[in-house]
């Protein structure tokens, strides 16, 4: 058996050179679904987990987010024993970077899950965050009902958190536009139940998930029929 070799590295940086963006809606954006489904597991890799049939085409939108913020490629790998896609962000300075901006490494609902102050600081950029954040960790229902044998079909809209101090921040943001957010006993969920809350919110914080707007077009088309 021959010898082994020691390999021997240069004494210089092997990160991959990356942006450092500036603050933007998109960056605040990209924030808000990091506080929904991304998280830092190490000190190289930022993950985002979405629904692998019903978010696919939002998981594009967040491939070229990244992609225009950081100017890196993310991977996208569907996970094999459930329906679940994974956006991997492989870059120690990114990662570095999130951290410095707000982001928690490790367990973000321990560690305290909450809006950066940067973000809270701008009403564009808090209204980005939020879009990001509804994006990921919520949806539009549809609740049927009937009342003397007449079918009603009325649309909401909620997220969702176990962070109460991210759900009171997000419900502040809606306040200030004058949508009325209902906050459940547990602190957990913000629910829209009107339909003028729910179209006053996509007109104002708009959705970059089909998932989301799609369930709304259906809707009034289906009232308009």
């Amino acid at each position: 058996m021959g010898a082994i070799k020691t390999l021997r590295y240069p004494k210089k940086s092997h990160r991959k050179k990356v942006t450092i963006p500036k603050r933007s809606k998109a960056l605040a954006e990209f924030h808000g679904i990091m506080l929904g489904d991304g998280g830092i597991g190490n000190p190289w890799q930022a993950t985002i987990t979405l629904n692998a049939t019903k978010d696919r085409e939002y998981a594009r939108y967040i491939q070229k987010l990244v992609s225009d913020l950081f100017a890196l490629a993310p991977v996208i790998i569907k996970s094999k024993d459930r329906d679940a896609l994974r956006i991997l962000i492989n870059s120690t300075t990114t990662v570095d970077f999130l951290v410095s901006s707000g982001l928690s490494r490790g367990n973000k609902l321990a560690k305290g899950l909450r809006i950066p102050k940067w973000i809270l600081a701008k009403p564009s950029y808090r209204l980005a965050c939020v879009r990001g954040l509804v994006d990921t960790d919520g949806c539009i229902f549809i609740h049927k009902h009937v009342v003397a044998k007449k079918l009603y079909r009325n649309i909401g809209l909620t997220f969702s958190s176990r962070s109460p101090e991210l759900i009171f921040q997000v419900a502040a943001i809606l306040g200030e536009f004058k949508i009325v957010p209902h906050i459940t006993m547990r602190g957990t969920d913000i629910y829209l139940y009107q339909a003028d809350a729910v179209a006053r919110y996509l007109e104002i914080f708009g959705s970059s998930n089909t998932r989301i707007t799609s369930v709304y077009e259906q809707w009034r088309g289906d009232r308009a029929a």
